[in-house]
C-alpha cells in the first residue's frame, strides 16, 4: 500500500491547476475516455454528490477535474464521433497479467477505454469476454471484490442490448474502484489508471477523427491542459518505466497547444500513431 501523498505532492497538483486555470474551460472531456478511468466522480443523475469530507479526501489524492471528468459527458462526446469505425479501432483484450503494479494500472485504464468502445459500437458478441477480462485485471489490481457484481451485470445487460444500462453499470464500476483507491490512499495508482485510459482514448478518438476528418471533429481532440497535467505528473514517476510515455507526450504537446481550428489530418494521424505505439508498449510491459 502506498503512503498517503505528502503535502509537496498535493502542492504540485494545485500549482498545476493554478497554472492552467485560465484555459480550464477549454478542456474537452473527450480527451476522450480520459480517465475513463476509475477515478471519476459518480455523476449519474440519481447519484449523491460527495460529502465535503469525501471531496476533501478525493482532492488530497489528486482526484480532480483533470483526472476525473464526467463519464456521462465522455459518452456524449463519443456519441458525436459516431458511427465509430469499430473494426479499425478495436484491439484484442489483454490475455495475460503484466508484471509490475504500475503497468497493471495503465493496462486497467486502457481496458476500461476498450469497454467504452464496445458499448458505443453496441457489440453484444464481445461483452461477455470483456466482462471476464475486466474481472481478471481487477483481481490483479486487488479490487476484484469491487468489480465482480458490476462485471456480471455488464455481461448480462450487454447480451440483452440494454446499452444505456451498461453505461450506468460502467459508471458504477468506476465509482467503486475509485473508492477503493481512496481507501488505499493510492494516489499514483489513481493517476496511472487515468493515464492508461487517456492514452487508449486518444488512440480511439484520433482514429475515428482521422477516418472521417473534419475540423469540427478534430476540435474534439483539443486538450492542452490534460497533456500538460499528465506531462507534469509523469515527472514524478520512475524514468525507466515511463520514459517512452514522457517522450511521446512532450512530442505531442505542441499539437495539443494549437488552436482547435488549426488541427490538421496530419496532426490527428501523429496523435494516433504515438498513442498506438505507447499502448502497445504498455501491453508488452515495457
Amino acid at each position: 500500500m502506498m503512503a498517503f501523498p505528502l503535502p509537496a505532492s498535493n502542492q504540485k497538483w494545485r500549482d498545476c491547476l493554478r497554472k492552467t486555470e485560465p484555459r480550464r474551460v477549454k478542456i474537452r472531456t473527450v480527451s476522450i475516455l480520459v480517465a475513463l478511468t476509475l477515478v471519476p466522480a459518480a455523476i449519474g443523475e440519481n447519484q449523491e454528490e460527495p460529502t465535503e469530507d469525501k471531496q476533501h479526501e478525493r482532492e488530497e489524492l489528486g482526484v480532480n477535474a483533470y483526472t476525473a471528468p464526467s463519464i456521462e459527458r465522455i459518452f456524449a462526446q463519443l456519441d458525436q464521433l459516431r458511427p465509430l469505425p469499430f473494426d479499425q479501432l478495436k484491439r484484442e483484450l489483454p490475455q495475460s497479467i503484466v508484471a509490475g503494479r504500475e503497468h497493471k494500472g495503465l493496462v486497467f485504464g486502457g481496458l476500461i477505454a476498450d469497454g467504452f468502445l464496445i458499448v458505443e459500437a453496441e457489440r453484444k458478441n464481445l461483452v461477455e469476454n470483456f466482462g471476464r477480462v475486466l474481472m481478471e485485471q481487477a483481481r490483479a489490481l486487488g479490487v476484484g471484490d469491487r468489480v465482480i457484481r458490476h462485471s456480471a451485470s455488464v455481461t448480462e445487460l450487454g447480451r440483452r442490448g440494454a446499452w444505456q444500462q451498461v453505461r450506468q453499470e460502467l459508471i458504477a464500476t468506476q465509482t467503486d474502484v475509485e473508492q477503493a483507491m481512496i481507501e488505499l490512499r493510492d494516489e499514483k495508482m489513481a493517476h496511472l489508471i487515468s493515464l492508461g485510459g487517456w492514452l487508449r482514448g486518444l488512440e480511439i478518438s484520433a482514429g475515428a477523427v482521422e477516418t472521417e476528418f473534419s475540423p469540427p471533429r478534430a476540435k474534439l481532440l483539443a486538450q492542452p491542459d490534460l497533456a500538460d497535467y499528465f506531462g507534469a505528473e509523469l515527472k514524478t514517476l520512475p524514468p525507466t518505466v515511463f520514459e517512452k510515455i514522457r517522450a511521446s507526450i512532450k512530442k505531442l504537446q505542441p499539437i495539443f497547444g494549437k488552436s482547435p481550428e488549426a488541427l490538421t489530418r496530419a496532426d490527428i494521424g501523429l496523435i494516433r500513431t504515438e498513442a498506438s505505439g505507447l499502448n502497445e508498449a504498455i501491453r508488452r510491459g515495457e
